[in-house]
């Protein structure tokens, strides 16, 4: 565990200051805002996740909170967005600051924040109905009212059924989420506040694998390959289930492919203005679900010949175009209890908030593994080599059982100086338990090395406790100069340690603090018109840990594999980032219904302290130190164009959104070209009962390819990669949504 003066000195380390306004509260969709930044042109079910300078999350949510707590304890297992949607239901939907996020948290992030809506006092409900170009039905009907003695109720179904726009013949519905709520709620006599209880189930599943071949011509540009459309075209393989060895039995199982969550939460909520004006907040969520995924990722794609030992189902010989593939079997559990309190008041120019928050998780997984080989092709098939469809098991499988407890408390202070300078800080100290079993190598014991045909029947289990101390701390200054300028800075500084996600692998993970640093310095100026922020920043963070795949071609036969072979290995690394950025935002607004967005984001995300050490199963040991290079999957530049036109009951709007250049290895000598992400709209108001929408994603229809290339983050001639046959994500293609919102009381 970290001294407490060490805690301290980092939390009291001088910080450079930066932008100090709060940011808008950015709407999810364009129809309610002026901004969309969380618009997703990957997913319709999840919202975007945005970058400040770091790799956005790689365990794939944003985090979200909803009535001031987080939905889910941490990103992962029960990912948040699985559990939570923006609908009907929601009296708002915005974003959370990262100087926010980092007091509430603990983190340096952008959040969305949600409310749900407690009832009303007479009934009124609301239905929205979507019909996707590609099948998909969207309906979420909300109801409130009253009870009696001043109580409330509100009560929603959201259900999404989308086969998708790449439907597959093996498979129906591709995603399927059904949520209901219930909420009852009671505002206080005296007009004080109130006090609220809101139930949710959540089933969620989808199987909306974004995945497809295609030819890396070398110049970041990419090409069909056989024809396969990217976009439309299914790469799921025609195997309903697949067989795989429990990593903790050792016995052979079968499970379908696709994630399927489900989870249950209870919120209560009370708001109340006490003596001297003192605002009272508490908030408690109770929350259990859990989530069996059989979830893909892609390897290498790989030319083979009849000599090559593939074979299809009955023992044909397969030549052509093979894609490895490997399947994470995910068996999780979590229950969680967060709890948050918090007072509120003004004393002269002082604006104070102060709170506690406690949170505890207990968690469990088996993370099975399995590699096989389909087809590179539309709708492919399996391939069998040496009698089997699967093999390689549990080459990357995890265990974790474990419980973590949070305990924080924060304080803030918003001092308005005079004449529009202000001066905002908090303070956040929070004690980390960790205790639980996982199967680690500890004390130099190799006996939880990973290698194909691992279970927990040849290894053993092992423990693991811990205390931490992490902190973080801001301060926010913005001073008038006069005639709509202002001067802002502000500065974040944030500490915290691992969580029970981080013991299921094979090596015990660093008790190393990850630390972050966030710093912005500029000048905003606002008018009637216009509201102009500009400044530069800068953000690093030490040991940023995760599992992550290398790949490497045997040097020669291990078992079964042959020399050649490419072995995907997932492994733990930890590792430095910096990122010095200049960002540029401008709000345009005119009387004639006209308003623009503009936004303009340069950066440089660089490696640090990048130290690459792992041994293969042929024996090969690899050293490599990437340090100084560009952050792979992070784009250097960013451009959004948001224009919308509001005339008598229509409203027109776009965004366009340009995110340049992405490297694929680390290296950088391989990359992807940018891309233009485009949305667009017509709304029309019929009346106060009735609202239709038109809508479309990737008006351009752009592929938005992206992926790694196997065995290519150590290559600097990118020679050998011309017309190169890879694999890898894609974006939504060009999809048109007919949408209708009905007032119904």
């Amino acid at each position: 565990m970290k001294s407490l003066p060490t805690t301290i000195l980092m939390l009291l380390l001088p910080v450079s200051c930066a932008f100090a306004q709060k940011p808008k509260a950015d709407s999810l969709t364009t129809a309610s805002g002026n901004s969309a930044i969380f618009l997703n042109a990957e997913s319709d079910s999840k919202p975007r996740e945005v970058s400040l300078g770091l790799p956005t999350n790689t365990l794939g949510s944003v985090q979200i909170f909803e009535d001031g707590l987080p939905v889910s304890h941490y990103i992962y297992q029960l990912m948040p967005y699985k559990s939570w949607h923006g609908g009907t239901s929601a009296s708002s939907n915005g974003s959370m600051s990262p100087f926010e996020a980092a007091m509430r948290y603990g983190e340096i992030n952008t959040f969305v924040d949600s409310y749900n809506k407690r009832g009303s006092d007479k009934l009124r409900g609301a239905i929205s109905y979507t019909l996707g170009s590609y099948g998909q039905n969207k309906l979420d009907l909300n109801v409130t009212g009253p009870i009696a003695g001043g109580w409330k109720y509100s009560v929603n179904a959201f259900l999404n059924f989308d086969p998708g726009s790449n439907f597959s013949r093996s498979y129906g519905l591709r995603d399927k989420h059904r949520f209901y709520k219930a909420a009852i709620s009671k505002d206080f006599d005296d007009g004080n506040g109130y006090m609220s209880l809101v139930y949710q189930h959540v089933r969620y599943f989808t199987l909306m694998d974004n995945y497809g071949p295609f030819i890396f011509v070398g110049d970041g540009s990419v090409a069909p390959i056989d024809g396969f459309a990217m976009g439309t075209d299914s790469y799921i393989p025609q195997m309903k289930t697949f067989r795989y060895m429990d990593f903790l039995t050792g016995e052979m199982a079968e499970h379908q492919y696709g994630d399927l969550d489900k989870s249950h939460h209870a919120t209560f909520t009370l708001e109340r203005r006490i003596a001297d004006g003192i605002l009272l907040k508490v908030r408690s969520r109770f929350k259990t679900g859990t989530s069996s995924r059989g979830s893909g990722t892609l390897g290498g794609v790989e030319k083979a010949d009849a000599a090559s030992g593939y074979v299809y189902e009955g023992g044909g010989p397969y030549s052509g175009f093979v894609q490895k593939r490997s399947i994470l079997q995910f068996e999780a559990r979590e229950t969680d209890w967060m709890s948050n309190a918090e007072i509120a008041f003004r004393r002269g120019q002082h604006g104070i908030r102060a709170g506690l928050d406690y949170q505890m998780n207990f968690a469990k997984d088996v993370t099975s593994s399995v590699m096989f080989a389909h087809e590179a092709g539309k709708d492919p098939r399996p391939l069998y080599r040496n009698g089997s469809i699967t093999g390689t098991f549990n080459l990357s499988g995890e265990y974790y059982d474990g419980v973590e407890h949070k305990l924080a408390a924060y304080a803030k202070d918003e001092w308005k100086i005079s004449g529009g300078t202000a001066l905002s800080g908090f303070l956040r100290l929070e004690y980390q338990g960790l205790s639980g079993k996982s199967a680690n190598n500890i004390d130099g014991d190799t006996s939880n090395s990973r290698y194909a045909g691992f279970n927990l029947t040849k290894g053993k289990i092992t423990p693991f406790n811990e205390n931490f101390l992490n902190g973080s701390a801001g301060l926010d200054f913005v001073c008038n100069v006069g005639r709509g300028f202002s001067i802002i800075a502000q500065g974040i500084a944030t500490m915290g340690h691992n969580t029970v996600y981080h013991y299921g692998g094979f090596a015990y993970p660093s008790s190393d603090p990850t630390c972050t640093y966030f710093a912005q310095a500029g000048f905003s100026y606002v008018n009637s018109w216009l509201n102009l922020t500009s400044r530069l920043s800068y953000i690093m963070q030490t040991n940023f840990q995760l599992r992550t795949t290398f790949t490497h071609a045997l040097e020669k036969p291990v078992g079964d594999l042959p020399a050649g072979y490419i072995e995907s290995k997932a492994l733990p690394v930890s590792y430095g980032i910096e990122s010095f950025s200049w960002t540029t935002d401008a709000i345009i607004s005119t009387r004639g219904g006209f308003d623009l967005h503009l936004q303009f984001i340069l950066r440089d995300p660089k490696y640090r302290d990048f130290l690459f050490d792992a041994t293969f199963s042929d024996g090969v040991r690899e050293m490599h130190d990437f340090s100084g290079n560009n952050v792979t999957g992070l784009h250097k530049a960013e451009i959004s164009v948001e224009p919308s036109y509001t005339v008598n009951k229509w409203r027109f709007w776009l965004t366009a959104r340009y995110i340049s250049r992405q490297f694929i290895n680390k290296t950088n000598s391989l990359f992807f070209n940018g891309r233009i992400e485009t949305f667009g709209g017509i709304d029309f108001k019929l009346n106060e009962h009735f609202r239709f929408s038109l809508n479309v994603i990737n008006i351009l229809n752009q592929k938005g390819a992206s992926g790694n290339i196997g065995g290519a983050d150590l290559i600097t001639d990118a020679s050998a990669y011309r017309n190169f046959p890879m694999s890898g994500k894609f974006i939504r293609p060009f999809t048109v949504e007919l949408g209708v919102n009905v007032a119904l009381f």
